[in-house]
């Protein structure tokens, strides 16, 4: 392979069919370099474009949100059981206000069952030990579920303590989530909109959103994806990952989809993939806040992203099969989950393109005046 006069010369042999033939014929193929920085760009910009087109189209949407969903009452009597599933790993700092959250919530006592799936190797188990020994005082049935390994790690200490659950519902925490008062009646309340309804999500809240610029950066862009991907995704009945730290779902139907994949990053996004595949939906309650605690620095929250863009990676490559041959997903459901999953994917596109596009400047290569690439709609599609 060389270049020669600015094209890309490429030769290749074809043989008789007799191998011992010294005849061989001889054929040139002459590709000019703009093609080939072309097609990889317009390759890679694909899931970008995708991507950016459905964005838009969740956007335009969100505005059609109806607000009346957090609004919804729950009648008080014959209310059902529901479990409270706490993860915790060496959180010592915040597992203590979360569970003293569970104590002022409007719904009675005696409805409420907590597990904390433990597995901290730090002073965290003595005060969640003192957590749990106040709750069952105030007359919820409260427990920890402890290991002798972390295989599985998250997903594995939730796993393990799941045969502990009770309740008709379950409520997802994280060791720093801290519900407020009406956030479990009201999001019990949005189960009756539809039978269909797998799970309900919360919107995020942040109440360390001021501490400085880190945590107002990342806050801001957590907002814009309830605002857009929740709010939107739910006025479309369009697929979206609830977090595994604010939802309220059914054990039911927890039970029915396997509960957590040990061996998954992202354990809410699996398991929402998982959900959506066996027919069944979610409700997002913008009006309804659980409250989270921010990354404080760049370094945390870049080994964040780093974490969730890799467990994504790994989601889309174990789900789409199942995704594609699910018979309960209509053909838009089907193909809004396959978009919703190439999300991570859309950032490493971009960068392919820069380059290629930057490296295709540098040397001076470009599409002739006539080509379908140096058409101004080509430049405005793309």
């Amino acid at each position: 392979m060389r270049i020669a006069n600015g094209s890309l010369l490429l030769k290749s042999f074809a043989n008789h069919k007799n191998p011992h033939d010294s005849l061989v014929r001889r054929r040139w193929f002459v590709i000019e370099p703009w093609i080939i920085i072309t097609s990889i760009s317009l390759a890679f910009s694909i899931p970008v474009l995708l991507s950016s087109y459905y964005t838009v189209i969740l956007f335009v949407s969100s505005l059609r949100y109806p607000r009346i969903l957090g609004n919804i009452d729950l009648p008080r009597e014959n209310l059902p059981l529901v479990s409270v599933l706490i993860a915790s790993y060496n959180e010592k700092f915040v597992i203590g206000r979360t569970l003293d959250a569970i104590k002022y919530l409007d719904y009675p006592a005696g409805k409420i069952q907590v597990i904390v799936a433990d597995d901290s190797t730090d002073d965290t188990r003595s005060v969640i030990d003192e957590k749990i020994g106040e709750l069952n005082s105030s007359g919820i049935v409260a427990l920890v579920s402890r290991r002798n390994n972390r295989e599985g790690f998250k997903s594995g200490a939730l796993n393990h303590a799941a045969s502990l659950l009770r309740g008709e519902y379950v409520l997802l925490l994280d060791a720093d989530s801290t519900v407020t008062p009406a956030s479990l009646s009201r999001g019990l309340a949005a189960f009756r909109l539809d039978p269909r309804i797998a799970f309900v999500s919360f919107r995020v809240g942040h109440y360390n959103r001021e501490q400085n610029l880190i945590t107002r950066l990342f806050a801001l862009s957590q907002d814009q994806g309830d605002t857009i991907t929740k709010m939107g995704s739910y006025t479309l009945d369009a697929p979206y990952s609830f977090q595994g730290g604010f939802t309220l779902m059914s054990l039911a139907i927890l039970r029915e989809v396997g509960f957590w994949t040990n061996d998954s990053i992202v354990d809410d996004a699996d398991l929402s993939c998982r959900i959506y595949s066996a027919g069944w939906r979610g409700v997002y309650l913008s009006d309804v806040k659980v409250f989270g605690e921010d990354p404080s620095n760049l370094e945390v929250w870049k080994k964040q992203a780093a974490r969730v863009a890799q467990g994504w990676t790994k989601c889309a490559r174990s789900n789409w099969r199942k995704i594609l041959g699910s018979r309960k997903l209509s053909p838009w459901r089907r193909v809004a989950l396959l978009l919703f999953l190439l999300g991570p994917f859309s950032a490493l596109s971009w960068i392919v393109v820069t380059f290629v596009s930057a490296l295709g400047l540098v040397l001076g290569f470009s599409a002739p005046a006539n080509s379908i690439f140096s058409s101004p709609a080509y430049v405005i599609i793309v």
